[in-house]
């Protein structure tokens, strides 16, 4: 799935299958992430650790032939290569008696067997409960469609009360997914702006052409691999997905708030909200609020690959159709798209800064601040020390007047903030900046792309 060469910072993961691995008792885990983020990858790694059998579940009316068929070739088992297992009872049964002694068994996508045996879920509670829970069985449900699998593990499921862990593998930060190829960081923060920290895209990335070659062949031509990858994704979890389009362009357009979503999507507001819960919920629309507490949030594209698709991507359909070249349009405002992903990547340096201890407080949360038309991109706060670092983030190369000017506009946000009596720092991170050692000498915290490489 991923490079084969390559296992990328996945070790957390991989430590919590091996520590219920090691604990010898019967271990029921869900393992769960959007597609192409790297989980059967995961999975392959650990059972090559283990020694395990992975079952993929497929859309078709055969899964239990399918799985019998592997369990006679895992186990050598002639009478069962002979005699399918006929229904999912017969399934768990035929496991209980094999895990007398440690037994991983691997079902990936095991959405499709629940769409297609509703009894799936209630059979496996059923034999967990009287015989499977005494094994020394490791069975691990994997899935990816997310909306599924939050399901399964809230009180409403069968399994409810089963589990014995859980893992969402979440996509990759910045400063990982960056170890794929030797990109220079600029040209990883663009490939990062439009393929976010999934890490499928980045092993299909050519890192010997062009960036916007490499985004004709993946994405900017009929019939590339992404050329369709949102509406494939969510046409999987939605049936209509037209209203969905209608906000998560909304969005990408820049209309952020419940309002505005509402009228740039011509959505009646009474109805956005269940649709913006959806999304969330699919983990592709997350809503935001001012670092320091407020009530009123406002709506971004959590994945980086639909930002930019519904931005760029969407609107040019009919010129991409009909074989256009749409990157010099793209190249227009790509650099602005570029902000609020530079923000992200500045962001995951400083939570690295926090952790190595090599800022003058540890931060205990970090986010944007804004009221009333003023914004600051990162604030970052250690509420009990009462101590605060005002940052703000440009995608672009500054002088040492620009920096300065941006400096002295920070101090004076930072009067609106509401931190009277906090001890309070400033910084601003960009692509490069003139006369940065000048301005640390002078107290200001002032990091670029060669502090990001130093960091690397």
């Amino acid at each position: 799935m991923i490079l084969a060469s390559k296992f990328i910072d996945r070790e957390r993961e991989l430590e919590f299958l091996k520590e219920k691995y090691d604990s010898g008792a019967a271990e029921l885990i869900i393992l769960y992430g959007r597609r192409r983020v790297g989980k059967t990858y995961l999975l392959q790694r650990f059972l090559s650790e283990v020694n395990g059998l992975y079952l993929l579940a497929e859309e078709s009316e055969t899964i239990l032939e399918d799985f019998s068929e592997r369990l006679a070739d895992y186990f050598d088992d002639p009478v069962l290569r002979e005699n399918p297992l006929r229904n999912w009872r017969a399934f768990f049964a035929y496991l209980a008696e094999k895990s007398r002694k440690r037994l991983v068994v691997v079902i990936d996508e095991v959405q499709y067997i629940a769409k297609a045996h509703r009894e799936f879920l209630s059979v496996l509670q059923k034999y967990w409960d009287t015989s499977l829970s005494g094994t020394k069985i490791m069975l691990i449900l994997c899935g990816s469609l997310v909306s599924f699998m939050e399901g399964v593990l809230s009180a409403k499921s069968p399994l409810y009360g089963r589990r014995t862990g859980a893992w969402k593998v979440e996509e990759m930060g910045f400063f990982s997914v960056r170890k794929f190829h030797p990109l220079s960081l600029e040209d990883a923060v663009r490939v990062y702006g439009v393929f976010g920290g999934v890490p499928q895209y980045w092993a299909d990335y050519n890192p010997n052409i062009d960036f916007w070659e490499n985004l004709r062949r993946l994405l900017l031509s009929k019939g590339a691999k992404y050329y369709d990858e949102p509406k494939y994704l969510l046409r999987e979890e939605l049936r209509d997905v037209s209203r969905y389009f209608s906000i998560l362009r909304a969005i990408a357009l820049g209309y952020n708030r419940f309002g505005q979503i509402a009228e740039g999507a011509r959505i009646e507001k009474n109805s956005l909200g269940k649709y913006l819960g959806v999304l969330q919920e699919m983990g592709y629309v997350r809503e935001e609020f001012p670092v320091t507490g407020g009530r009123r949030g406002i709506y971004r594209i959590s994945d980086n690959l639909f930002a930019f698709w519904f931005r760029f991507v969407y609107p040019r359909k009919s010129e991409i159709e009909m074989g256009f070249d749409v990157v010099d349009e793209i190249k227009e405002e790509f650099n602005q798209y570029l902000g609020p992903v530079f923000e992200e990547v500045a962001k995951q340096f400083l939570i690295e800064l926090n952790r190595a201890g090599q800022l003058p407080f540890k931060f205990t949360k970090i986010g944007r601040w804004w009221r009333r038309g003023e914004e600051i991109d990162l604030v970052a706060l250690n509420e009990r020390e009462r101590k605060a670092l005002l940052v703000e983030v440009k995608w672009k190369e500054l002088s040492e007047r620009e920096a300065r000017g941006i400096l002295k506009d920070l101090e004076r946000k930072a009067e609106l903030v509401g931190l009277e009596g906090w001890e309070k720092s400033y910084g601003v991170v960009a692509k490069g900046v003139e006369g940065k050692e000048e301005l640390k000498e002078e107290g200001f915290l002032v990091w670029d792309l060669a502090e990001f490489e130093r960091l690397i």
